[in-house]
């Protein structure tokens, strides 16, 4: 399993605010990890969107974590930045059952639908702040 640019992103993002303890521009958390303005900019919008961090315009303005970091699950933003978690193409949503010729006496999809409860799980255990604890030591 791998997660997606977006999603390495937002984490850094998150990581980023959470250390720094005050709102940062959008150049500045683009240039300390030398990625895309652009890029970034859509994955803050998702962020705010999903009430993970607050966008405020203007000459004091920037962005900054909307909650604590301790009510921010690693989970949950996982969640919210990937658009498809199917390890295969059988556990995708409303998924036919001819998509595989093992389909439906196969047993695989039951297996890597546990493994990946089980990923998501161990990710909703660590919030942010776990993380930014991590950080510092």
């Amino acid at each position: 399993m791998q997660l997606n640019l977006s999603t390495d992103i937002a984490l850094r993002t998150l990581i980023y605010l959470g250390q720094k303890g005050s709102p940062a521009t959008i150049a500045q958390v683009s240039e300390a990890f030398d990625i895309s303005k652009t890029h970034l900019m859509k994955v803050v919008m998702t962020l705010v969107a999903a009430n993970l961090l607050i966008s405020e315009r203007g000459r004091n303005g920037g962005i900054r974590l909307a909650r604590d970091a301790r009510d921010i699950p690693i989970g949950e933003v996982v969640r919210q930045m990937e658009n498809n978690l199917a390890l295969v193409a059988c556990m995708k949503e409303q998924v036919a059952d001819d998509i595989c010729p093992l389909m439906p006496a196969c047993h695989l999809r039951g297996v890597l639908f546990k493994a990946q409860q089980a990923f998501l799980t161990t990710l909703d255990e660590s919030s942010l702040a776990d993380i930014l604890a991590t950080q510092t030591k």
